[in-house]
């Protein structure tokens, strides 16, 4: 737990600037992923290892997907390039840089600001030239948190005094998570729909 610490304390930093630039009382989204005293949002680490591919073209190392939770921290390889995000319908490499952190918002945090922040496409490439590895450290919702768009974000007047409509659905995040095992390279948009339905 220990060695996690700081990692945790840097998501946690990511949802408070979060609700920082969309006014949002401090705490509200830490409130909204925690699903009650016994299910409190969760911290998790995935380690993947790329190898180097002969003919990079005929494989995918990680297909086209974006991230289920809220908040990713990633550590990607300081030398081997393959971490590529859809920017503008363009493929662009994140380039590695020593000592780094990737920071990506997911589809949770994309609901909660409701569309302001959008949870991003991204996908691994095969490199012909090197190993990449990477360490993605996920900061989520617990399985009974109901996420919603953040009713302050609803209730702000925009041009012509116009009131935001809710963009999302209101579910569990448990219920989404079982739709995204089964859509996760899927286009994001159908997974709110069908969550929508239980």
């Amino acid at each position: 737990m220990e060695r996690r610490g700081p990692i945790l304390w840097l998501g946690l930093i990511v949802t408070v600037k979060n609700e920082d630039s969309f006014r949002l009382p401090k705490g509200y989204i830490n409130n909204a992923f925690d699903g009650g005293v016994d299910n409190a949002a969760f911290f998790g680490t995935k380690v993947s290892h790329y190898p180097p591919y002969p003919h990079p073209e005929k494989v995918n190392a990680l297909r086209a997907h974006t991230d289920a939770g809220g908040v990713v921290l990633l550590f990607q390889d300081d030398e081997v390039k393959g971490l590529q995000m859809l920017k503008d319908g363009v493929w662009t490499d994140v380039q590695p840089l020593k000592n780094a952190i990737v920071i990506n918002t997911g589809d949770q945090i994309e609901v909660l600001s409701n569309g302001r922040y959008k949870s991003i496409l991204h996908r691994v490439v095969p490199q012909m030239d090197g190993q990449r590895r990477s360490i993605a450290s996920f900061y989520n919702p617990s399985l009974k948190a109901t996420i919603a768009p953040a009713i302050q974000l609803l209730n702000a007047k925009v041009e012509n005094n116009v009131r935001d409509m809710a963009n999302y659905p209101k579910f569990d995040f448990g219920d989404y998570m079982s739709v995204y095992l089964e859509q996760k390279f899927q286009p994001k948009e159908p997974r709110f729909q069908a969550v929508a339905a239980i």
